[in-house]
């Protein structure tokens, strides 16, 4: 008994030993195991290191400071008014930067910080529980086992996921490329930086307003119509739930059928991110119940809240227009840049839209839509074109006589996606609109003409041809002052004063004017025959040099550019000086001669009658068939330019342009008198235009001479 009594203590020191030995040697097992993972663990990281790039902080910056973003354009200040908004730029994204976390809910800053990453603010760019995945998961692939990576990266990780390696697709190999990047970024970026990189990042599928949504800015305006600062609790929760599968919880998902799964699901996720608030003590027990019940369907934002948002939808024709000079304007500023060498100008385009550009225009809200509504309130004859029913067309610019600003323009009127814009874009024919600025204005500059010098009408054989020139009225009217063949536009007196000039002398002002000769046009271009022919802004904007004695300020919509950050990249009066063409007398005595055309001459009966108390001055424009009618006038303050006609070659209606330079001067005046005063004159510079003969030695030839010269 003795001896039995012996062995069991014997046995348990045994099972005991034997037990503790297997403890060993499994501890001893996993050691070695682990020490192997971590031994390949830090191998696989070096080879993987040893490849990346080493990126520095201007590495960095390309991909972090350059996102797109929304750009907007403004109407230009009054006296009243700072500018106000004319919309946005067209563009499928909506992106609105964020620069500091002042303009941020605490809500959403909590709620990500809560869900995303809550060692954010302490670890150095990536967790170590990160670290021991990756180990893990390295372990798994060497013992041959099929593995996926999974999630739980910092913020930081997922900012080089998403903006500086662009991989999607989850492999140990991206896993590490994206942590020695977190932990380099976190070298160069405060975290505040790092946060502010990432709230602007994120992507959030489409919102109510149709744009894809980028950065926690537009999510708020785009899901919920607010303020980032201004979310609610239950709304930041929402948006940072968003975060990780934006399409799966989109409340506005491509597919209509699907918004009130996606709601849910969103609702859901907004509920762990709350609880997460919760545990991490960023929100009460009291807050988080109230969010829990709070409706997120109701607060949701809705489409009509967008529709005037859009410039393209409330002034297509106007942001269009500032695009395309906006475009212009920055190809001119980064023509010598070597990053954009290569860049054609769908890019600067996309740029413009897509830039985070605060562009302020030169137009006057009040005087485009009352120039507007008078346009479209006029009658417009039409005719048959290839069975197609066309209507006459108009186009006008407005332009401030001393800076050269586009106050307002209409673009045409009836207009769709097939019509040509007529203010800036179409070029047409400019009939006898061009002689002040082709043959009397250059001649009197040069001191071979005067308002008084006498001219003969006469026949006249056209160049290179055996056909004769006519007036309009198909007559001669022989011994004439300049100031009369202006008046009464008469033609031969025109080309004759061309050719006095010579062409090279002749055309050498038009470029000074913003205006290019085409290299096949010639002594016809003086009456308006054009190889290719001239915009309304540029004839105005020619007109109103001559209203601002003879200094040239180009007609221009934007009058400054800032980026993103505020800076102004773009200033039309440092980067654009005036310049003198004519003479202040010349101009002077010019207007004077103008001032003819409208109290006696071709524009008397519309214009004449319908400016009365204001002094105005200008030239009447017909051109072959009366395929293109114009009306360019200017008072002391402004100028204003009117074209009409068809799109294609048909008459039109020969009193048109009057009339409706008529009107749209009137409503103009209407809107805005300071502007537009009455009675106000043109003055005198000082100096004159001295006597020229020019033709006064010549009598008039009679009817038998006028015979023997047309034989």
């Amino acid at each position: 008994m003795a001896k039995e009594k012996n062995k069991k203590p014997n046995l348990v020191r045994k099972t005991f030993r034997w037990f503790f030995r297997t403890i060993f040697v499994l501890i001893v097992l996993i050691l070695v195991t682990a020490v192997g993972a971590i031994g390949v663990g830090v191998g696989y990281i070096s080879a993987y290191a040893k490849d990346e790039k080493l990126r520095t902080r201007a590495d960095y910056d390309k991909y972090l400071t350059n996102w797109s973003e929304t750009s907007y354009a403004y109407f230009r200040p009054t006296e009243e008014n700072s500018p106000e908004l004319i919309g946005r730029f067209h563009n499928a994204q909506d992106r609105q930067l964020i620069r500091s976390l002042s303009e941020v809910s605490p809500y959403l800053l909590n709620a990500f910080i809560a869900t995303e990453d809550r060692e954010f603010y302490k670890h150095l760019g990536i967790s170590p529980r990160s670290l021991g995945r990756v180990f893990y998961e390295q372990l798994q692939n060497l013992l041959g086992h099929d593995i996926q990576t999974t999630g739980g990266s910092t913020i930081t990780q997922q900012l080089v996921r998403s903006e500086i390696l662009g991989e999607r697709i989850k492999t140990g190999e991206r896993k590490i490329r994206e942590m020695l990047n977190a932990v380099r970024l976190e070298k160069y970026y405060g975290k505040n930086e790092i946060l502010i990189k990432y709230l602007n990042s994120t992507y959030y599928g489409q919102g109510a307003n149709r744009k894809h949504l980028y950065g926690v800015a537009a999510a708020a305006r785009g899901i919920f119509n607010k303020e980032v600062k201004d979310l609610e609790l239950a709304q930041a929760a929402y948006i940072a739930g968003m975060v990780q599968r934006p399409i799966a919880y989109s409340p506005f998902p491509s597919k209509k059928e699907k918004q009130d799964e996606n709601l849910k699901n969103g609702t859901e996720r907004m509920k762990i991110v709350l609880h997460n608030m919760l545990k991490t003590r960023k929100i009460t027990k009291q807050q988080y119940d109230q969010a829990i019940h709070f409706d997120i369907k109701a607060s949701l934002a809705k489409p009509e809240d967008f529709k005037n948002e859009d410039a393209l939808n409330t002034y297509p024709f106007l942001i269009t227009t500032v695009e395309d000079e906006a475009t212009d304007i920055l190809q001119e500023l980064y023509k010598n840049d070597p990053d954009f060498k290569d860049k054609n100008r769908s890019y600067f385009r996309r740029k413009v839209k897509s830039g985070g550009y605060k562009i302020y225009t030169t137009v006057d809200k009040k005087l485009y839509e009352e120039l507007n509504k008078a346009a479209d309130s006029m009658q417009y004859p039409y005719a048959w074109y290839k069975e197609k029913k066309m209507h006459e067309q108009i186009g006008a610019s407005m332009v401030d006589n001393k800076t050269g600003d586009i106050l307002a323009f209409v673009s045409g009127v009836n207009m769709n996606e097939e019509n040509e814009e007529h203010a800036f874009m179409a070029r047409n024919q400019t009939g006898s609109s061009m002689k002040p600025l082709l043959a009397y204005g250059p001649a009197m500059n040069e001191g071979i003409l005067s308002p008084d010098s006498v001219i003969i009408d006469e026949p006249l054989k056209k160049e290179w041809s055996s056909e004769y020139y006519q007036n309009a009225d198909t007559k001669f009217h022989g011994r004439v002052s300049a100031t009369k063949a202006l008046q009464w536009s008469y033609n031969l007196p025109a080309v004759k004063i061309f050719r006095e000039l010579g062409k090279e002398k002749a055309f050498k002002y038009l470029p000074l004017m913003g205006m290019q000769p085409h290299k096949n046009d010639g002594e016809s271009l003086v009456l308006g025959g054009a190889t290719v022919g001239f915009t309304v802004t540029e004839m105005t904007g020619a007109y109103a040099m001559i209203a601002n004695h003879g200094q040239f300020n180009k007609p221009h919509l934007i009058n400054r550019i800032e980026d993103s950050t505020g800076k102004v990249v773009f200033d039309f009066h440092q980067s654009n000086k005036p310049h003198q063409v004519f003479k202040p007398e010349v101009t002077y005595a010019l207007t004077q001669m103008l001032r003819t055309v409208v109290t006696s001459g071709t524009a008397s009966g519309q214009i004449g009658s319908a400016t009365s108390g204001y002094q105005v001055a200008g030239k009447t424009g017909t051109s072959n068939d009366n395929y293109d009618l114009w009306f360019v006038g200017y008072t002391p303050e402004i100028s204003l330019g009117v074209w009409t006609g068809y799109e294609y070659n048909l008459p039109g209606d020969t009193s048109l342009a009057n009339r409706a330079w008529a009107r749209l001067f009137k409503a103009a005046a209407n809107a805005d008198p300071k502007r537009i005063p009455r009675g106000t004159s043109f003055t005198n510079p000082g100096g004159s235009v001295p006597y020229k003969c020019f033709e006064c030695h010549r009598s008039a030839p009679t009817p038998d001479d006028k015979k023997k010269q047309t034989e």
